[in-house]
Parts: C-alpha cells; structure tokens; sequence
C-alpha cells in the first residue's frame, strides 16, 4: 500500500497545464453516468464515503501533476493529458456527489507528498504513488455498491489510472511497466 498524500498548510502550485496535451485522451471517459441514490434521492452513506476518498485522490492527482510537470518537461505533453484526465475525472466525481445530496470536500490548496521531489525521475515515482492511490480509491468504490452505473464509472476510474501509471513507467524505463492488479493492497 502506498503512503497517501496529504494536505500541507504551503500553498498550492499553479493550476494551469504546461502544455497542450497532443497524446491520446483517457482511455475511458469521465464519468457521466447517475449515482445510485436511495429512496430519498441521497448517495448511501458508504457510497458517498467511498466517492468522496476517490475525489479527494483525484484532487492530489491535479495537484500533483502540476508539480511532476515542473520537474519533468520531456514529457510535459503525457503529463498534461493525465493531469486534464484526472481534473475531468475530480469535476464529474464531485458532481455525482452533490447530485446525490452528499457533500463534495474542496481541494486544499496544497498537499504534504510522501517523498521528495527534485528530478524527472523522482517526479515519475511520486507518479506512480499518485496513480496506485488513485486506483485504490476507485476500487473501493467499486467495492461500496451494486449499482452497475456507479461501477461502471469506478471501473474507468481504475482502468485511466492504470493506463496512466504504465504510461509514466515507460516514460521513466522503469520494469516492469504494468501493475497486475491496480490499486490492490
């Protein structure tokens, strides 16, 4: 299991993406699909639990990605796209959750990273961090509910994740490349 990164009081760095991403986009979409609600229209409590965890990955992984971009610039075009991928993801998690009446925690406006970053290739590792407690948070909210709509979002959620930290191993030539079972303890 990887150490979570967790918000710091430093402030955040900039938002905007280095550059104009010219790799392929996610390889699923961003979820648009209806959470599964109860009878009153709420998110289940352990449904809600478990998006608001995937969220708040999803919010480091935009916040991280801003940080590798700086320190890894050959590769600014990859860094971009997942960086925008992750952001589309953030956006349409925390719309699930306030569609489903729970409440969507803000971004902090900088995290504490569980190691220290000061060249390309230590930016890559603290990618593969971010990525593997990205796709620990989708599995668990494939693991909250029945509904077919919501795992089916949690799935793509795991599967770009995935995708994404391949991406950057082979960027940073690291072997293997693929994980057997993202996000797994």
């Amino acid at each position: 299991m990887t150490t979570p990164v967790t918000p710091a009081p430093q402030a955040a760095v900039s938002g905007a993406p280095r550059s104009v991403p010219t790799t392929p986009a996610p390889t699923t979409a961003a979820p648009r699909t209806a959470a599964p609600t109860t009878a009153a229209g709420k998110l289940a409590n352990d449904v809600a639990k478990a998006l608001q965890v995937a969220l708040a990955a999803e919010q480091v992984a935009v916040w991280v990605y801003d940080l590798v971009a700086a320190y890894d610039p050959d590769d600014a075009n990859i860094i971009a796209t997942i960086r925008n991928g992750h952001l589309a993801r953030r956006d349409a998690t925390a719309g699930l959750l306030t569609g489903g009446g729970a409440k969507a925690p803000i971004a902090a406006p900088g995290y504490s990273i569980p190691q220290q970053v000061n060249d390309p290739r230590s930016a890559r590792a603290l990618s593969a961090t971010i990525e593997g407690d990205c796709a620990a948070a989708w599995r668990g909210v494939i693991g909250s509910t029945d509904s077919v709509a919501l795992r089916t979002t949690a799935l793509a959620g795991l599967s770009d994740s995935a995708v994404w930290l391949t991406t950057m191993k082979v960027a940073a030539k690291t072997q293997p490349a693929t994980v057997a079972f993202p996000g797994g303890v």
